[in-house]
């Protein structure tokens, strides 16, 4: 898919579905967190909505989650789509690094991962789930996570957190039911009211020879 110009993108109305996928390197396997907002601004937003929100996102969710990550992790891109209009895609390739030093622990294999619950607000969908990447032995205790107890609560409030621009709230992320067929007229979704840690697990889609 070809990434339109800024003045190509049309402006995003109220309820419009949007999804942002993280793409992250870790130990040469692709890691990939997919996110989900709401369009929430009774006025709409207007044709530069997509850099715009992608700077909050970097700000205050991938940068708390990065500081949960050693730095052989790389956060490098997140795309945008407007999945209700079906055609505006914005892509920021900007690298980030995870922050914590190598120095710090032997890195933990790909598929291990920080797990958190984000708390629907209704019974339409199920809980949903984020899966975070990147560990490292300084931060593992047995079957515990240690001495990350200020990195894990700012990442559950990022998980949480409606998109404000100023003091204007103009998104929320949402938990959307399945399936998703684009262009995206009608869909189910439940808000997401907490997010939680929970614990240390695993994700078999990110084993060495697994693809994504």
């Amino acid at each position: 898919m070809n990434i339109p110009e800024l003045d190509e993108l049309v402006a995003a109305s109220l309820g419009d579905l949007i999804q942002v996928t993280d793409f992250q390197t870790y130990l040469e396997q692709q890691l990939l967190n997919v996110y989900y907002y709401r369009i929430t601004s009774i006025t709409g937003l207007d044709d530069t909505y997509l850099p715009i929100l992608a700077d909050w996102f970097d700000e205050n969710v991938v940068s708390p989650v990065s500081e949960c990550q050693i730095s052989l992790l790389s956060h490098v891109s997140r795309e945008w789509r407007n999945l209700t209009n079906g055609s505006d895609l914005y892509t920021l390739n900007d690298v980030i690094d995870g922050n914590i030093p190598t120095g710090s622990g032997a890195p933990l294999p790909s598929y291990v991962s920080l797990g958190f619950i984000l708390r629907r607000e209704s019974l339409v969908t199920r809980n949903g789930y984020k899966r975070i990447g990147g560990i490292h032995e300084g931060n593992v205790s047995g079957n515990d996570v240690v001495n990350l107890d200020a990195e894990l609560a700012a990442v559950e409030d990022a998980l949480a957190s409606d998109i404000t621009l100023g003091l204007v709230t103009v998104a929320e992320p949402i938990i959307v039911k399945r399936p998703i067929v684009v262009p995206v007229e009608e869909y189910e979704y439940s808000s997401i009211g907490s997010a939680q840690f929970r614990l240390l697990g695993t994700q078999n889609s990110r084993k060495r020879g697994r693809g994504i």
